[in-house]
């Protein structure tokens, strides 16, 4: 064979190859900026187990994104950071349904590593001359951050003065978390609100985390869904399912993010061995309450000569997992167990505001005096366990047919 020959060959073959790639069927994914690491972990576990594909990701605000949508910006899927700016991008009519909750994530609170300002708590923020970063108005994660700062109001800790306070701080007001973290790692600001998620390895030396009650940042839900107009609308479902399934919620978890998958229920209730009050079962955010968290960390109730928390918001600060699959939640029950074992049983219509409503109370306190012994539970129906030690969300058994 001649070296013509040879040459020709080679050039068909690299021509074969060039068209080879170009063929790749490409898929753009619009995604929030604070999940950066995590989608781009997932498209490189997609790409591996479908190598005819090629995933092109475009980070940026959640808002800024749906905006672009509205405006007509070709994209096969949409992953945003809140419900809010999937409405906006529905409404422009670019969204096919069903949109899917894939990941959730909470709200944390950080500081540069020094932590000048000393900040120990939530109610530092309101210090004077305190350095606050805040997401612009519209970015989802500042639409969590106001509705934090409203509810603390309600809190007789904080205040009413006390959101007038946080925000008199503010000195700067960025697109997107990960500009935030950026500057705060750098020492440009004193605290900042962020995703827990966006704390990610590489940052952990550079910035301080300055925890607070779960049960006073609301859970953060994550929906996507594809475009109507996608080109390749069974790629893109190929898609949303690898993030939905283990593989892909393996993926979020280990960059921070919480699992949408239901939890394994135990055979038995499961006490603490210490003196908290625990929350768990059919509930994404497990919880572990003290007295003191109980009595500063919620809305206070009164009934009678009692103070405490409503049932209702107790549960709903441990985020229930429903099945998206069914729509009828009455078939929930909770499981109440005091701390000698005795217990009760309580249906979710009972509690539920659109059902029975009823004003079920975990009491912390009696006539202004703290229950030293621990939660008592306070029920019109006079059901009654002594100390309350946990709570479990259950679901009744399946029906076989």
């Amino acid at each position: 064979m001649n070296k013509k020959l040879l040459l020709g060959l080679g050039l068909i073959l690299w021509l074969f190859n060039i068209n080879a790639v170009h063929a790749r069927d490409e898929l753009v994914i619009f995604a929030a900026a604070s999940l950066t690491d995590a989608y781009e972990a997932i498209a490189v576990a997609f790409e591996a187990e479908n190598p005819d594909v090629q995933i092109l990701l475009n980070f940026g605000g959640s808002s800024t994104l749906a905006a672009q949508l509205a405006q007509g910006a070709p994209a096969d899927i949409f992953a945003s950071a809140n419900q809010a700016q999937m409405q906006v991008a529905l409404e422009a009519g670019r969204i096919a349904e069903p949109v899917q909750i894939f990941a959730r994530n909470r709200l944390t609170l950080i500081t540069p590593i020094d932590n000048p300002a000393g900040i120990q708590s939530l109610l530092d923020l309101a210090n004077p001359d305190v350095r606050l970063i805040l997401a612009s108005p519209g970015v989802p994660i500042r639409s969590y951050v106001d509705t934090l700062l409203t509810r603390l109001a309600d809190y007789p800790a904080y205040g009413e003065a006390y959101p007038q306070a946080v925000m008199h701080n503010l000195v700067s007001e960025e697109p997107n978390v990960r500009q935030i973290t950026a500057k705060v790692a750098l020492g440009e600001a004193d605290a900042a609100f962020v995703y827990a998620s966006d704390v990610t390895p590489d940052l952990a030396s550079s910035v301080q985390m300055i925890p607070f009650p779960d049960v006073l940042g609301a859970m953060i839900a994550y929906p996507i869904a594809a475009t109507n107009d996608t080109n390749n609308p069974q790629l893109a479902q190929r898609f949303i399912d690898f993030v939905l399934s283990d593989a892909g919620q393996d993926i979020l978890v280990e960059w921070g993010f919480l699992s949408i998958r239901k939890p394994v229920l135990s055979d038995h209730i499961i006490l603490p061995t210490d003196d908290t009050l625990s929350v768990d079962g059919l509930v994404l955010n497990p919880l572990s309450l003290t007295i003191d968290q109980l009595s500063t960390a919620f809305i206070p109730h009164t009934v009678g000569d009692f103070t405490g928390v409503l049932l209702w918001d107790i549960l709903n600060a441990a985020q229930p997992y429903f099945d998206p699959t069914v729509l009828d939640r009455l078939n929930m029950f909770v499981v109440i167990t005091g701390q000698d074992g005795k217990q009760v049983v309580i249906a979710w219509a009972e509690i539920d505001p659109r059902h029975g409503n009823q004003p079920i109370l975990l009491a912390y306190s009696q006539n202004n005096t703290i229950l030293e012994e621990g939660a008592r539970l306070i029920d019109p129906a006079g059901r009654d366990v002594g100390t309350v030690v946990n709570i479990n969300l259950r679901d009744a058994p399946p029906v076989i047919r």
